[in-house]
Parts: structure tokens; C-alpha cells; sequence
């Protein structure tokens, strides 16, 4: 009886402390999680002059002039 006792409490321990060191790094923020899957507002040329180039700021396209317009990358 107390060497079955002995067994379960150290099975009971292992488990335990493989749980406490695989899950120390699996820890992430909500704010990160948000960063990782928020979608960035990107902007592209309507005609496409520099073949998918994209800017983080509106303005106009270098090549033809135009103003260049939001996507969604």
C-alpha cells in the first residue's frame, strides 16, 4: 500500500512539474495577439505601375501621378 502511494506521488509530481516548464513559454499577451492579427493599412497605385510596390502613407504614384489608394494586406 505505501509504495503504491509512494509511485502515485511521484507521478503526480512529474506531471506536475512538466506542466510548470512547458507552459512557462507559451504565455503572450492579449496586445500581441491583436498585433500579430490586425490587418495593415497598406496603399497601391489603382494601375498598378510599380507591379505591387505598396506605401504605409497615402499620396501619389511616382510614375503615373495618380493618387494612390487603401488595400487590405
Amino acid at each position: 500500500m505505501m509504495k503504491k502511494t509512494k509511485i502515485l506521488m511521484a507521478t503526480g509530481m512529474f506531471f506536475l512539474a512538466g506542466m510548470m516548464f512547458t507552459a512557462c513559454g507559451a504565455e503572450t499577451t492579449e496586445a500581441e495577439v491583436q498585433e500579430q492579427t490586425a490587418e495593415k493599412t497598406v496603399y497601391q497605385c489603382p494601375m498598378d505601375c510599380e507591379d505591387g510596390k505598396t506605401y504605409d502613407e497615402p499620396g501619389q504614384c511616382p510614375v503615373c501621378e495618380m493618387d494612390i489608394k487603401e488595400v487590405k494586406s
